[in-house]
């Protein structure tokens, strides 16, 4: 988790980054005072370094299947042989829109014209926590997805007075951030919420995949990835014929300037490790969890935020930001209502017997013995037909 949290973070910072970077076009000459100044061009080729970013993993994760079906002694054949009688389930569509939706690039597409509530913005942060826990109920079948709503109820909360102390702690709304679109009224809370639920919907997706159709997860990353790069074609194609993104002058910019190139390359690689993590979490804990650990990163930049306070200056933070003082108190017991929501849903739910915890692996184990029980059954009742015949 801590290092989800760093490397989240590092993302955030590239991609803040690479749209400040800019290429210089030459030198402009003023004809009436002879003065000249240089001339720039700045990288605001979103759609296309989405597109990169959607190939590169596609890459990775194919490459890492391929090689863990070599390295168990299996045949690439055999492993694809499980993937063909899934091609028909609406899974795949689901999971490739909201994975090429959810991304943080094409989020940053989108940006409000005025000045959001904190109140507001820190509880449309939080609101994917009992979104997640609805698409399980609906996913799995088990009751607000296998958890209490005590610990529904404390998450939200604390994933609230996180982001909303977090937000008074650094005076502004630093955890969203768009470079594209501007957008007001209706059209901003419409999108808006589209992308904050996507990312929350594409990790249920995921652990089903994970769960009912029993496919490697590095596949499962991989054709999602090669999926949202060929969606992404035919809509990058319409953004250049119309004006809006030049793709040819994107792609000479990232291949001549070392600059951008090597901050093209460091996005892609942190984007493929995140989505790895994500996908580890998810198989060790559930979607839930994984939604909610979410909430984490604003924990990580706060603690980077205090170090370095402290590291370069000599008072106490208390004296020299009191209002910044009094909101760490609000981060402090934010984590300690996430505390207490993770021990509270480790308490074994009273309406379901042997299962304490509706996670990926609890979730398969649970179908397996169903199955077996079934078989069990079925033998039972032709025995005793054969019996009596």
């Amino acid at each position: 988790m801590v290092a989800w949290c760093v490397l989240d973070s590092w993302n955030h910072d590239t991609i803040s980054g690479i749209f400040q970077l800019s290429e210089v076009k030459g030198e402009v000459m003023n004809p009436f005072t002879g003065q000249s100044w240089t001339e720039t061009e700045p990288f605001t080729y979103t759609l296309t370094l989405a597109f990169l970013q959607f190939a590169f993993m596609s890459f990775v994760f194919c490459a890492i299947f391929l090689a863990s079906v070599a390295v168990t002694g299996n045949t690439v054949g055999t492993s694809l042989a499980r993937l063909a009688p899934t091609f028909s389930d609406g899974r795949w569509p689901a999971l490739v829109g909201t994975h090429m939706f959810g991304s943080l690039l094409l989020q940053t597409l989108v940006m409000p014209t005025n000045m959001m509530s904190l109140g507001f913005f820190a509880a449309t942060r939080a609101v994917e926590i009992p979104v997640a826990a609805g698409l399980r109920a609906k996913m799995f079948g088990v009751h607000l997805g296998g958890h209490k709503p005590l610990t529904i109820g404390l998450m939200f909360s604390a994933a609230w007075l996180l982001f909303y102390s977090y937000s008074q702690i650094s005076e502004c709304l630093c955890v969203w951030s768009g470079f594209g679109v501007a957008l007001t009224g209706v059209p901003l809370y419409f999108v808006y919420a589209l992308l904050i639920t996507v990312p929350a919907f594409n990790m249920v997706l995921q652990e089903s995949a994970l769960v009912h159709l029993q496919l490697n997860p590095f596949l499962i990353q991989g054709i999602q990835n090669v999926g949202a790069a060929i969606l992404l074609v035919p809509i990058l194609i319409g953004a250049h014929l119309c004006g809006y993104e030049d793709v040819y002058r994107a792609t000479l910019m990232i291949v001549h300037h070392r600059k951008v190139y090597m901050t093209v390359l460091w996005l892609c690689m942190q984007t493929a490790v995140i989505s790895a993590i994500t996908v580890a979490l998810i198989s060790m804990v559930d979607s839930f969890w994984a939604v909610a650990a979410r909430s984490l990163r604003v924990v990580f930049w706060w603690i980077r935020q205090m170090s370095l306070f402290y590291l370069t200056s000599g008072t106490l933070l208390s004296v020299s930001r009191p209002h910044a003082s009094f909101w760490s108190l609000g981060m402090v017991y934010g984590i300690g209502l996430g505390v207490s929501a993770l021990l509270k849903d480790r308490e074994p739910l009273e309406s379901v017997q042997d299962k304490p915890s509706w996670n990926s692996k609890s979730v398969r184990k649970f179908l397996q013995d169903k199955s077996v029980q079934g078989e069990r059954a079925f033998v039972s009742k032709a025995s005793g037909m054969s019996r009596y015949v």
